[in-house]
């Protein structure tokens, strides 16, 4: 063999023995524990997660399905979980309790769409505000919005939000509720109002509208120590959320596995839903009319700024 034919054959087995060690030391992703309940507002998290858009920033996500946001909101509270997506009622009473909790990225934005509501049975007789007053309504956890939309809606259109009752039941199991004759009206958001409509349930009122046009109906959220600890990966998960966001809800439709996987529901009734709009940007002003309204019906003991929750690490 030539000399320089050998030294060459020397130098290409080197730096394919390099290879490994080149692979190794690219840098770990770092692993956020995310918790939610399966509702479609988790859209734009499963497609960044299934298209590596978290990758691409650094991070893995191992996310875990909760029952209800107060169990999201109690797992991120006690360290089980980094962050969490949940209504605004449960963040807004920890808050307020002295748990550091603080928004790093918006969920669900209620904009008077068809998305979400009040239903009953296709039998029942109750229509209007007034009908409500001594009913069961089932929602999916006691300390939520739902609650709150309910009373407020209630109390606006004649009725007594004071007689109501709430039984806390998971959304998915409404309908059967709602068909045993075990509650009078649900509370429910998509997918899990469409396939209570598909099987027959009635809206009575898009009872958020009680609230505001437009606020938020969720959020991602963590606690102050994970932030100021892990600060630029908190700003990494805000702003692939929020892109994310923005592509989906321009292109639902690539979402529609994504959802019917993690909810179990059939993958017509998401095609052919009002997909909840997801927000891609953190607003005060989107936040501040839950608060408003938590502190009316006392589900807190007062209203504050909004921009109190809000974390430097969300995206704006």
């Amino acid at each position: 063999m030539k000399r320089a034919t050998f030294a060459a054959a020397i130098g290409g087995a080197l730096a394919v023995a390099r290879l490994p060690a080149i692979v190794s030391a690219q840098p770990a992703l770092t692993t956020i524990r995310v918790g939610a309940t399966p509702i479609d507002s988790l859209a734009p998290l499963l497609y960044a997660m299934r298209t590596g858009m978290f990758e691409k920033a650094g991070l893995k996500i191992e996310l875990t399905t909760m029952g209800s946001g107060n169990a999201v909101s109690s797992a991120v509270a006690g360290g089980a979980l980094d962050i969490g997506l949940s209504s605004l009622v449960a963040i807004i009473q920890g808050h307020l309790r002295g748990i550091p909790f603080t928004v790093i990225a918006p969920g669900g934005l209620w904009a008077d769409f068809d998305s979400a509501g009040l239903v009953v049975a296709s039998t029942s007789p109750l229509r209007a505000a007034r009908d409500f007053n001594g009913k069961t309504i089932s929602t999916n956890s006691l300390a939520s919005l739902d609650t709150v939309a309910m009373q407020a809606w209630v109390d606006q259109n004649g009725g007594d939000s004071k007689t109501l009752h709430f039984f806390e039941l998971p959304a998915l199991a409404a309908t059967a509720a709602l068909t045993q004759g075990r509650v009078d009206g649900a509370i429910l958001s998509n997918p899990a109002f469409a396939q209570a409509r598909a099987g027959g349930a009635r809206t009575v009122a898009r009872i958020y509208d009680s609230i505001a046009k437009q606020f938020l109906l969720g959020v991602y959220f963590t606690t102050t120590s994970y932030v100021d600890k892990n600060r630029i990966e908190a700003q990494r998960f805000s702003r692939v959320v929020a892109d994310a966001s923005g592509y989906t809800r321009a292109h639902p439709d690539v979402t529609i596995d994504d959802v019917a996987q993690i909810t179990k529901l059939d993958k017509n009734i998401i095609a052919h839903m009002q997909r909840t709009r997801v927000g891609t940007i953190v607003n005060a002003s989107d936040i501040q009319p839950v608060i408003d309204a938590s502190a009316k019906y006392t589900f807190i003991e007062r209203a504050f700024p909004a921009s109190e929750l809000i974390s430097d690490a969300a995206a704006r």
